[in-house]
C-alpha cells in the first residue's frame, strides 16, 4: 500500500445537508487506488483517483442516509485506525509544504522588492 494523497472534502445530499470537511485518503492497493474516509471508517475505490473520489462520494451518502433512516446517527462517527491517520497527516504536511514552497518561488521576486512588505503582513484563519 502506497499513499497518494491526502484530500479534505465535503459530502453533499442535495441542497438540504452538507458535510463539514472530511478527511480522505487516497492509497494505491493492487493496482486500483482506495479511497478510505476516515471520519466514518467508509472505504471504495476505482482505477484512477477520480473514480475513487466518485466512489467514496456515493459510499458516504449511502452511509450517511443509512445511519439516518436507522436512527443511529449519534454513532456514524466512527474514526479508522490511527495507521491510516498518520498516513493522512503526513501526506497532507507534504503537500502544504510542496505548495507553500512553490507559491512563495513564484512571488520571492515581488515580495523582496515590494518595501510595504516588510512592515504590512496579514494572516488570515482558515
Amino acid at each position: 500500500m502506497k499513499a497518494i494523497k491526502a484530500v479534505r472534502a465535503k459530502f453533499k445530499v442535495n441542497d438540504l445537508w452538507e458535510s463539514p470537511a472530511l478527511h480522505i485518503l487516497l492509497t494505491r492497493e493492487d493496482n486500483v487506488i482506495v479511497a478510505r474516509c476516515l471520519d466514518f471508517t467508509v472505504a471504495s475505490h476505482g482505477n484512477d483517483e477520480r473514480e475513487a473520489i466518485n466512489a467514496i462520494t456515493g459510499a458516504v451518502k449511502e452511509y450517511t442516509l443509512s445511519a439516518l433512516e436507522n436512527n443511529v446517527i449519534n454513532a456514524i462517527f466512527d474514526p479508522t485506525h490511527g495507521r491510516y491517520w498518520r498516513m493522512f497527516n503526513e501526506l497532507e504536511a507534504k503537500q502544504v509544504n510542496t505548495q507553500l514552497k512553490r507559491s512563495l518561488k513564484k512571488s520571492v521576486s515581488a515580495i523582496l522588492q515590494n518595501e510595504s512588505t516588510r512592515s504590512t503582513i496579514e494572516i488570515s484563519h482558515a
